[in-house]
């Protein structure tokens, strides 16, 4: 990047940065108005972009203090410019799922953790940002700090993947299948046997108690009878 173009985008980096800080300690007063709403929608379409950048300036950071690349010029411009876009992208996309979180529907400890491991990835990578040119930002630092940078970025995602597909999205495939027992038509009941296995399979991942969409909760017979946003599903 040219000087001017790159200076600039540093300071947007920061205050990005200084954005996220106040949405956090505001969170509980801001409203996101309705024309913003679409913008936080946008969240899940962009986030890959800055996991794929991320991910890759962390590698060539990790290699960075190597002799062979001390002394390479493009090796050195590329990767700060390449974590420079990553974090940017990242801090937009941050933002965009805080105001997606402020919809209604996403609650529990799986949005939080989804939500801090974000975070956590936009500051703690704009911290080596911005200090991998002091005197003291030496390998172990480099090392270590692309490492947990990657880390949080795989639990950033699982977290994500958790709230949109749910909990057995990636190892359900593999994992041992629970059997369910066949019973004849006459012996079935009607909740255990023919609507519980239906929801399970198709509806739990959006309304379950970490993520309610349209208020209703299809896990147990009582969250179903209760019904949702809109009344109860049975009069």
């Amino acid at each position: 990047m040219k000087s001017n173009l790159k200076g600039f985008a540093e300071n947007l980096l920061f205050v990005l940065n200084i954005l996220i800080i106040f949405f956090l300690i505001f969170e509980s007063r801001i409203v996101v108005p309705h024309w913003m709403i679409p913008v936080g929608r946008m969240h899940p379409m962009i986030l890959h972009f800055p996991i794929a950048i991320l991910i890759l300036a962390m590698v060539l950071e990790f290699f960075r203090f190597r002799e062979k690349y001390q002394s390479e010029v493009f090796y050195q411009n590329f990767t700060s410019n390449l974590l420079l876009i990553g974090l940017l992208s990242a801090a937009v996309t941050v933002i965009m799922g805080l105001f997606l979180s402020k919809e209604e529907g996403y609650a529990g400890s799986v949005l939080q953790w989804h939500k801090w491991t974000g975070i956590s990835i936009v500051f703690f990578a704009s911290l080596i940002y911005f200090t991998r040119t002091k005197q003291w930002y030496n390998p172990f630092v480099a090392k270590g700090g692309a490492v947990i940078t990657i880390l949080c970025l795989i639990l950033a995602g699982h977290f994500g993947a958790t709230l949109t597909h749910g909990d057995s999205f990636v190892l359900g495939p593999v994992m041992p299948q629970e059997v369910t027992p066949q019973v004849t038509l006459e012996q079935a009941k009607v909740y255990d046997d023919l609507i519980k296995p239906v929801f399970k399979a198709k509806c739990n991942s959006c309304h379950n108690s970490e993520k309610i969409k349209g208020e209703l909760m299809l896990t147990n017979e009582a969250s179903i009878l209760k019904g949702g946003k809109t009344g109860k599903l049975f009069v």
